[in-house]
């Protein structure tokens, strides 16, 4: 309840003694969402530090504070020199207001996640902090004016619903209040409420967790960790203490759920990855398969979709599925092909598996390095260090698909923006271009060493992943256009992904899934 009516009553009321008569001295921001109102008279200077995040607002009071260097901003200059008349808190409401020379009005307005700052003169708005908080532009003084009825008989005319007539008591306060009140008649429920109403006159101030949350209570909790009289020392205590086991606590948890999410994440797919590898292994082979029809080419018919043969690998027989529209020397010329891919996927899949597995040790070693912090610089600096560390990682082709296939790198752009920069960023003139004809999908580039040749199944698996990764997926045969990257270009008014190829071949490919 630091920014409850209650407290601010009494941090006003100090605010007053401590700022009477002194001038302004600057309004400057350095911090997003953060104002600082200096104050001087002869030599000593009070700063109030306005800390209006829409998760957080609080106002801390300073004696000395160094001002950054750079990224400031002044605000306000025209109030500089101006006296201090008075400091209060508007009735029932949760906004202090600071009263200055020239009928000017600052309001520190603390209303949940809308805090902000309002500047008025003459009752005219003249200037706010926050702009984004469009509503406020048009909050007049008299709206913070809030009248209420504390009456006996308005208590009783609402049945002793203590909530609804003392609404600035708040949720810590309601959380309680509520077990000392909820047995007992109405009058019984008025009178403790009174007396309550008189310790929050001259309270004791409790800084420690309520409600799972720290907080600044004006009344007992369990094991508080400060205990203040004075209003100015509590916020400022609560304000650190807010910082320490809440703020900190909570963005290091959230990094840690984070990584944590990862690691899960990338476990399951190391554990399905493994399982897709020792499946491929124990099934039968592509070229096994291959050499099995071409031994037996004379005893297979035409126009069947599947064979029996024996398999004289391991004496036994053999179901061999057959395309129909196909001859047998073709079905096996298509198997042989088949068992290219083969190879190259289980090469990919061993690759991944061992990438993932460094990935789950790096992520170990990130979540280890977080759980040991326990100050804010030193979780700073932790993820500093570990998102330096990613760049330092990070290389144009882990913006794409990455396959590696015998040496040769084919990256895969993964959406329409992606693929612009892919090809306009990142292939060079002499690498290879490919793309499915007539559709929409993934650009694919071959980055080419030293000018050489390709091989052409090198080009057929590259065709191979472009006829995947495009609207045409799930043809049986879809045709590839495939060039060097210097006869591509975009012009202006194309859209994401769109170009232009000036010169192109078209190989016709099965679509390969590298996943499978």
């Amino acid at each position: 309840m630091h920014n409850n009516y209650h407290f601010l009553k009494h941090l006003a009321a100090e605010l007053k003694t401590k700022l009477s008569g002194m001038d302004l001295l600057v309004c400057f921001s350095q911090e997003k969402d953060e104002l600082m109102l200096g104050f001087a008279k002869n030599e000593t200077e009070v700063f109030l530090k306005c800390t209006l995040k829409p998760e957080f607002s609080c106002i801390t009071v300073q004696n000395e504070f160094a001002r950054a260097r750079k990224n400031t901003v002044n605000l306000w200059e025209e109030l500089y020199g101006l006296e201090v008349l008075d400091s209060t808190v508007f009735e029932n409401e949760r906004a202090l207001k600071i009263e200055l020379q020239n009928h000017y009005l600052l309001i520190i307005k603390l209303f949940g996640n809308r805090p902000n700052l309002l500047v008025y003169k003459n009752e005219e708005q003249m200037a706010i902090f926050n702009n984004s908080l469009i509503s406020d532009k048009n909050l007049k003084i008299s709206d913070f004016q809030k009248k209420a009825d504390f009456s006996f008989e308005h208590f009783i005319s609402l049945n002793g619903d203590y909530k609804k007539v003392f609404f600035t008591f708040g949720k810590n306060v309601f959380s309680y209040i509520n077990p000392k009140l909820e047995n007992l008649e109405i009058e019984e429920k008025w009178k403790s409420i009174q007396v309550f109403l008189k310790d929050l006159e001259s309270p004791t101030y409790h800084i420690g967790i309520f409600n799972e949350l720290p907080a600044l209570c004006l009344f007992p909790i369990e094991e508080p960790k400060y205990i203040f009289t004075n209003a100015i020392e509590a916020i400022n205590a609560f304000y650190l203490f807010y910082q320490k086991e809440y703020t900190f606590s909570n963005q290091k948890n959230t990094f840690l759920n984070t990584l944590i999410k990862e690691k899960l994440k990338t476990e399951s797919y190391l554990k399905n990855t493994d399982a897709k590898l020792k499946a491929l292994k124990s099934g039968q082979s592509k070229e096994i398969i291959a050499n099995i029809l071409m031994a037996n080419l004379h005893n297979i018919k035409d126009d069947l979709t599947e064979v029996e043969l024996f398999n004289f690998y391991n004496d036994q027989p053999i179901v061999i599925k057959l395309k129909k529209e196909l001859s047998p020397q073709k079905n096996a010329e298509n198997y042989y092909r088949k068992s290219k891919n083969e190879k190259i996927e289980v090469e990919i899949i061993e690759k991944n598996i061992e990438t993932a597995f460094n990935k789950i040790i790096e992520i170990e070693g990130q979540i280890a390095d977080i759980e040991s912090t326990e100050h804010f610089k030193d979780l700073k600096n932790t993820l500093k260090s570990q998102k330096k560390t990613e760049a330092e990682k990070e290389s144009p082709k882990s913006l794409f698909k990455e396959f590696n296939i015998e040496g040769h790198l084919i990256l895969v752009g993964k959406n329409a923006k992606n693929n612009d920069i892919l090809t306009l960023k990142h292939a060079q003139k002499e690498d290879y271009w490919l793309h499915a004809r007539d559709c929409s999908g993934s650009h694919v580039v071959i980055k080419r060493k030293n000018k050489e040749n390709l091989p052409n199944h090198i080009i057929e698996y590259a065709a191979s992943l472009a006829a995947f990764y495009s609207k045409r997926k799930n043809e049986s045969v879809v045709p590839v256009i495939f060039t060097q990257k210097k006869f591509v270009r975009k012009t202006k008014g194309l859209a994401d992904g769109k170009v232009i190829v000036d010169k192109e071949s078209t190989i016709m490919i099965e679509p390969f899934d590298p996943e499978k």
